[in-house]
Order: C-alpha cells, then structure tokens, then sequence
C-alpha cells in the first residue's frame, strides 16, 4: 500500500518537461491540473540581459517569481528567445552592452510593434530626467536606477507597466529617424537631402521631439543624445 502511494505522489509531482526543477516542495502532493497552472504562470516569467555578476546573482538568487527570470549577457540572443518564448517582461541592463544605446532602443521599438504587451524595463546607471524622458519616448519601457537597494529594486520590478506614468506619446516613426541619424552626426541638412524630404519638415520633426523632451534649443538635444549613447559605458568603481 505504502508502494502504491510513494508512485503515485510521485507520479503527480512529475514535470511536463524534463531538466526543470519543480517549484514546489519535492514532497507536495497536488493535482496535475494545479501544477501545469502554477509552471504555466511563472515559466519564462522575464527575461534578464546583463554583463553585471553581481546583478545576475543576486536576481539569481530572488524569491520567485523573480528568481525564475533567464539570465543573458548576450542581447542578440536574449531577443532571440523573446521571439521563441513570448516572455511576460524583458529586463536589460544597459551599463555594459555592446550594442550602441540608440540601436538598441531602435531595436526594442520594433520588439514591441510585434510584442506590444511586453513589460520592458531598462536598468540604468546614474541616469539623468532628460535621458530617463528619452528612453521612454521610444518605447513604452519602466527605467530602473541600478543604484537602488536589492529589496527596492525587486519591489520595483514587480509593479507593472501600467503604474508608472508614461509620457503623452513616443516618438514617431519620422522623428525617430531623424534622432537616429542626428546620433550619428549629421547635421539636419544633410538629414534632409540623405531623406529626400523638405528641410523644413526636418526642422519641424525635431521642433516636435523637443516639445516632447521638454527642451528649449537642439544644442540640448544633442548634449541629450551623447549622455544617452554614453549610458552603457558608465564604469562604477567597486
């Protein structure tokens, strides 16, 4: 009799897939239904991309559901097992990526037009309010201070998006273009002949992202798209 139990506790207590430890208790008995439901919930729970050991271990090292989260330090293939898995939430920390900030924003803008329920959040270290404006007016994304205590920042990646309070828009796709460019050097003139479009209409893209940053001139622009671009080669001591 006591043969027949230990087989059949064991039986139900069996994952769906192989190489996946149980979350819960190796000698909890419950039904099949109740565990698919409980694995479906937090399995691939967030995704995490960092080049930081200590954060990833300390994340490793959460109570769940946090501690569940895929840990990158590759951002080509964390987005890759986005695609595959369909995650509930992306978390990048940006201190040390190789990839340029701007593409990588670029990149999560097109991410979320296929994936627009995604919870982005993007740690950053020591970030200014006028990146921390620009960050979101490219994509609907929480910015979390990498500086915060470890139970701060835990409490903060279990809030949803929806707590937070968003800028009026994003960047349209043609000011975004113009940014991006702007990143990279050009001035708005050669942005207008490289587009084939009026310089005027140049003008009038950056007039309106400099609404929505709320900046005065487009010198302030372009000291905001160098501390942005700059943000991944922050270097804390310690």
């Amino acid at each position: 009799m006591r043969v027949m139990l230990r087989r059949e506790r064991r039986r139900r207590n069996i994952m769906e897939f192989q190489g996946h430890s149980l979350p819960l208790p190796h000698n909890a008995l419950v039904e099949r239904s109740d565990l698919l439901n409980h694995t479906a919930r937090y399995c691939e729970y967030h995704i995490l991309v960092t080049r930081d050991h200590y954060l990833a271990t300390g994340v490793r090292h959460s109570p769940v559901p946090l501690s569940l989260c895929r840990i990158f330090d590759d951002i080509d293939e964390a987005l890759d097992v986005v695609h595959l898995t369909h995650p509930l939430g992306l978390i990048i920390d940006l201190e040390g990526q190789i990839l340029p900030v701007i593409t990588l924003l670029d990149r999560l803008r097109m991410l979320q037009q296929n994936y627009p329920a995604l919870d982005i959040v993007l740690i950053t270290p020591d970030v200014d309010p006028g990146a921390q404006r620009f960050l979101q007016a490219t994509c609907h994304c929480r910015v979390l201070d990498k500086r915060l205590a470890l139970f701060q920042a835990r409490a903060a990646l279990h809030l949803q998006s929806q707590a937070q309070t968003l800028l009026p828009r994003l960047f349209k796709a043609k000011e975004w273009s113009v940014l991006m460019m702007m990143s990279e050097g050009y001035t708005l003139c050669h942005i207008a002949r490289l587009q084939v479009r009026p310089y005027h209409r140049i003008i009038y893209r950056v007039g309106c992202v400099l609404t929505l940053l709320r900046l005065n001139h487009r010198h302030q622009l372009l000291r905001l798209l160098q501390r942005v671009g700059a943000i991944r080669d922050t270097n804390h001591s310690g």
